[in-house]
């Protein structure tokens, strides 16, 4: 198979290119090139910005691809672009959407795949109305689409920095420092080792049962978060984590940059039902949680990427005000996200 990946070298994009490759196929990447790759073998780049809608048009002149993935869509127009250039000549477009695009709460747990869209969020506006884009395109000129959605996906490549951004959050652990959850803990919730994920999206290719269809691609292990703070201790060979409990509204108070997951994602129970991707894609979760953890720690060690509680004081500075009553003194943290760095996202 002769596959094209918008994006390719991400979290799940350096998955599903490693597991084509081991399979033999052929694959290419359009990216900007600007974010190493964490993948052995043989890749051909084309480079460019796909948001540049005529230099994407024209770098994709004359290629042909019997599968596009596009894991970095993230407004209609992106989709539409690759519609025009690449009309007639791509047999399937599987696109990454997410599982935001239902918003919070969920109708009931675990969610199907037709749980309703009432997203709370420009981001789950804008992957609703890519999937509906995607799926009415199946079957029109012997094009088929196919629609992925992943919850929480960790692994190698990203940090694992609890909820507030935080890449101290296993030195905390480490260390008996406290480290934050909002609320009581007690939300349902999944997370999935990328290499997983990326399995059902290569299952999903050239696969006719997914022709016109949308998956749930998340974690078969369920906890919730107190759960998953005692997995990611477990995993740093933490003993006797110090998990503090501070209610999302008040975070989202002093630091909404910080909390912006907390507040619009993560209070909400959020785990899915895989049973369809499992009957038509073979799909199952493979890697435990704790494993998930260890393997991301490992990563962050060796690229110098897990920092001391002193260098981000931002978990410490919190639960000492909320412990206070008081609200944290200005220039005591930096408030950001990597998300864009939006307060509501």
């Amino acid at each position: 198979m002769r596959a094209l990946i918008i994006g390719g070298t991400g979290l799940m994009s350096t998955e599903i290119t490693a597991q084509l490759l081991e399979r033999g196929d052929e694959v290419w990447h359009f990216n900007r090139g600007q974010t190493p790759a964490r993948f052995k073998g043989c890749v051909q780049s084309i480079r460019g910005d796909r948001w540049q809608y005529p230099a994407f048009e024209a770098a994709m002149q004359g290629r042909s691809f019997d599968a596009v993935i596009d894991m970095v869509a993230f407004h209609p127009d992106n989709i539409r672009a690759v519609l025009k250039a690449l009309k007639g000549r791509m047999g399937q477009l599987v696109v990454c959407s997410t599982v935001c695009v239902y918003g919070g709460p969920l109708t009931k747990l675990p969610a199907t795949a037709d749980e309703p869209h009432r997203f709370v969020s420009e981001y789950g506006r804008n992957k609703s109305a890519i999937e509906a884009l995607t799926l009415a395109e199946d079957g029109k000129d012997g094009l088929r689409t196919t629609v992925i959605r992943p919850s929480f996906t960790t692994g190698e490549g990203h940090t694992a920095s609890g909820l507030l951004f935080d890449d101290g959050t296993v030195d905390r652990l480490r260390r008996g420092l406290p480290v934050i959850i909002m609320d009581d803990g007690k939300a349902a919730w999944a997370i999935a080792h990328a290499s997983d994920v990326a399995r059902g999206f290569v299952a999903s290719l050239g696969n006719a049962k997914a022709y016109g269809q949308a998956y749930h691609l998340t974690s078969d292990e369920h906890t919730d978060w107190n759960g998953v703070f005692q997995a990611l201790a477990q995993a740093a060979g933490a003993k006797a984590p110090l998990l503090c409990h501070v209610p999302s509204d008040w975070l989202y108070g002093q630091a909404p940059r910080r909390s912006v997951g907390i507040q619009y994602i993560y209070k909400y129970p959020s785990i899915f039902d895989n049973s369809k991707a499992r009957a038509d894609l073979g799909f199952a979760t493979t890697v435990p949680l704790v494993e998930t953890f260890r393997r991301q720690i490992k990563w962050m060690e060796a690229e110098g990427k897990l920092l001391r509680a002193e260098e981000e004081p931002v978990q410490s500075v919190l639960y000492e005000a909320y412990l206070k009553g008081t609200v944290p003194a200005p220039g005591s943290f930096v408030d950001f996200n990597p998300w864009g760095n939006q307060v509501t996202n």
